[in-house]
């Protein structure tokens, strides 16, 4: 690898690992901030789909794109509905969304923090195991709080292209999800 695409990677990694640690730092402080945070850094992420691409890290282009696109849908799509027209008349979604934000925190501090060692060549044990062991909670815990958002949706928007919407990403999911699961057992079998 040639050294500008070093220093990129590592200012890329440094930045989302910077990111997601002041989205879980600000969640239980101001919950919007850390939303705005969240957006940020996951929208940052797409150029994470095009380093795979470049086969600048290990990650497959595949599901780099597959996590990336639902993780912008639920943000991008679901908050908006969720936010503009029904967020205040029901309470127990801001619990779930919290959940679901606070998974995604945990999984992607480790994930980026386990890059940044790799990049500065570091081998840190504890988060080399963290980083193939921490997913086996977080990552169903995030589906399934992403499920609760569409579900949520697909059940208070009238709008019936919404609700066909809903229903076909619900699907996708449930087809997607359990390659990427099984991808990253393969990666932990590897790597630990």
């Amino acid at each position: 690898m040639n050294a500008r695409i070093e220093k990129y990677l590592k200012a890329y990694n440094l930045v989302q690992l910077a990111g997601w640690l002041l989205a879980i730092i600000s969640l239980p402080l101001n919950f919007l901030f850390a939303f705005y945070t969240i957006c940020i850094v996951q929208l940052l992420s797409v150029l994470e789909i095009y380093n795979a691409h470049k086969k600048w890290n290990n990650s497959s282009p595949f599901f780099c794109f597959i996590q990336i696109a639902a993780r912008l849908f639920v943000l991008f799509f679901s908050f908006i509905l969720l936010f503009v027209s029904i967020f205040r008349k029901i309470p127990f979604l801001y619990e779930d969304i919290y959940i679901m934000l606070t998974a995604w925190c945990i999984a992607e501090i480790i994930r980026y923090a386990y890059y940044v060692t790799q990049l500065f060549k570091q081998e840190i044990k504890l988060i080399t195991w963290l980083r193939y062991s921490a997913f086996i909670i977080c990552y169903p815990v995030g589906l399934l709080s992403e499920f609760f958002v569409l579900y949520t949706v697909f059940k208070y928007n009238d709008v019936l292209a919404v609700k066909i919407l809903m229903v076909v990403v619900a699907l996708i999911y449930v087809f997607m999800f359990p390659k990427l699961y099984l991808h990253l057992f393969k990666q932990r079998k590897q790597k630990l």
